[in-house]
């Protein structure tokens, strides 16, 4: 038998590579989304709180223009179970972006 074991998603916020992210990502996330900012959650999920694709694509714009970084979508960003793996995926990418220089534009 050759079973995968899927952890439980988290259901605490990330540590991110700057600290200083987190809030503006989560500003960003409920200012995009026009959701109250007592709804953004570690366990939220996307779909709990209403957030349609065109809002990701929004979401992740404004970030890209808040920290100065290039955040493709990925796999990463797809699969994410709740807002804590998303907003950790998107520090990834903001992450790799600084490293490759901080460009916005595509690979």
């Amino acid at each position: 038998m050759n079973e995968q074991v899927v952890s439980p998603p988290p259901t605490e916020w990330p540590k991110l590579g700057d600290p200083t992210h987190l809030e503006r990502i989560l500003s960003v996330i409920a200012t995009e989304a026009k959701i109250d900012p007592a709804l953004v959650t570690p366990e939220a999920t996307l779909e709990t709180l209403g957030i349609q694709s065109m809002d990701v694509v929004m979401i992740l714009m404004a970030i890209e223009e808040q920290l100065d970084a290039y955040i493709p979508m990925s796999a990463e960003l797809s699969a994410a179970r709740n807002l804590s793996e998303f907003v950790a995926a998107i520090d990834t990418a903001v992450e790799k972006s600084a490293a490759s220089g901080g460009e916005r534009s595509a690979p």
